[in-house]
């Protein structure tokens, strides 16, 4: 009866990882569209207005958002959404009451900054707004995720790739930075309401918490656990966009924007890692057994980092090959490109194995290797800029990206008892559990 049991948690747990990897592929499928109809009409300048919207708006609910996402997804898989659903709606009000206030105070003091010497009021504006209704969109999908509705989740989050390639669309008849700008507040806006209806509508069967863990959450334990991961979940957003904001700080927009789309198209390997990452963590929220969760990292770690070093390989070479053609005007990307997807690969191992340890209840483990990674980041980033100017740049954030992940592999290696040759290679079991799920 138990190896039944644990047979179909695992099986549901890849199946959700495919769907949810499937839903991200053809996403990113849909936003390389997008890409290819914007990027030959709009300017790099233009661009990078709507890049400084997005980096911003971003920062401010990671920062001042609290991580209050990886509570709700925690205590949700954990102890149900009954059980969680009165701390989640006066954490939200709040934090987002928060974001409004203190994101517009910030932007105000730096309005006249390096950041944003070129950039009109409005935007500044439109940044805040931007980040309340990303952290309230998030804080929806957590539900989602929580309750392990992943259908409803890819759903949501394909509605939004479709309305931003119909937005590019548009912004290519029309090429104008307001029209991108608050467009794209609208698609927010659009698809949070979507969200919304999602939690409310689409919830199915309730579903039943251990009898140990049916007990009302309180604002006060979320806060706690949403503390304990935030140090993490700060570190690793400033860890990943510190060359972005560097680029801006001493470059030009136009050169933020090159620079950032080297960024994103290195973002694009970790469409597996993400895809798991979002499965794994509420799935482990929710199991008893150590060793279950043990299995189940194991497993994740290895079959996404085999993908993801083939993904980069082959996105390399095609970037190569089409950017001169296709985006003229960013073939400048290649240059930092290399040096970002060398990190990108061994970055995989710390999106699964974070989210892994968030799960099994210390999300405060996950400062470590974030912390190292920040610090290699600056010092590296300091020693980099001046020998090899952008370049140089994307460089220290691949090295950071490593150190992280290395340290990730130490800390769960230690934590779990596990050898490290089990993260790499695979056992017979494992081999034919992922045979028996894509024969089906």
């Amino acid at each position: 009866m138990k190896q039944k049991r644990e047979k179909k948690i695992q099986s549901a747990v890849v199946r959700d990882s495919v769907n949810t990897f499937g839903t991200n592929l053809f996403g990113s499928v849909i936003t390389l569209f997008s890409q290819l109809i914007v990027l030959n009409r709009v300017e790099p300048e233009i661009r990078g207005y709507f890049t400084q919207m997005q980096q911003w708006g971003e920062g401010f609910f990671t920062i001042l958002g609290l991580s209050v996402t990886s509570a709700v997804i925690y205590y949700v898989a954990r102890n149900s959404i009954r059980n969680t659903r009165h701390a989640i709606g006066r954490l939200s009000i709040s934090i987002a009451a928060a974001i409004i206030i203190l994101g517009a105070a910030t932007l105000f003091f730096l309005r006249g900054s390096s950041f944003f010497t070129s950039t009109p009021g409005q935007f500044l504006v439109a940044i805040v707004i931007y980040s309340v209704l990303s952290f309230l969109f998030n804080i929806c999908t957590s539900i989602l995720r929580g309750e392990n509705k992943f259908k409803s989740y890819n759903l949501v989050n394909l509605v939004q790739r479709i309305l931003m390639a119909a937005l590019a669309v548009a912004v290519f008849l029309r090429p104008n930075v307001f029209f991108w700008v608050w467009g794209a507040i609208a698609v927010s806006l659009v698809t949070l309401l979507l969200a919304l209806w999602g939690v409310v509508r689409w919830n199915g069967p309730m579903q039943e918490p251990a009898p140990e863990n049916d007990l009302p959450v309180g604002v006060g334990s979320m806060i706690g656990y949403s503390l304990k991961a935030h140090v993490s979940n700060v570190m690793t957003y400033l860890n990943s966009y510190l060359g972005g904001y560097i680029v801006q700080w001493v470059s030009s927009i136009a050169n933020f924007s090159i620079y950032n789309l080297a960024v994103t198209m290195m973002r694009q390997v970790w469409i597996l890692p993400d895809a798991v990452s979002q499965v794994i963590l509420s799935r482990i929220s929710g199991m008893t057994q150590m060793k279950d969760k043990v299995r189940l990292t194991l497993l994740s770690s290895k079959v996404v980092t085999y993908i993801t070093t083939l993904g980069a390989v082959a996105l390399y070479w095609v970037a190569r090959f089409l950017v001169p053609i296709v985006f003229p005007m960013y073939v400048g990307t290649l240059g930092p490109l290399p040096y970002l997807m060398i990190g990108s690969v061994f970055y995989s191992y710390s999106k699964v194995l974070g989210n892994s340890i968030a799960g099994y209840g210390h999300p405060e483990l996950n400062i470590i290797p974030t912390a190292l990674g920040i610090v290699i980041n600056i010092i590296s980033s300091l020693i980099l800029l001046p020998l090899m100017g952008t370049n140089g740049i994307a460089l220290a954030t691949s090295i950071s990206m490593t150190a992280q992940s290395v340290s990730c592999i130490v800390i769960f290696c230690r934590f779990s008892h596990t050898q490290f040759y089990r993260l790499l290679v695979p056992d017979r079991e494992e081999i034919a559990m992922v045979a028996r799920v894509f024969h089906k």
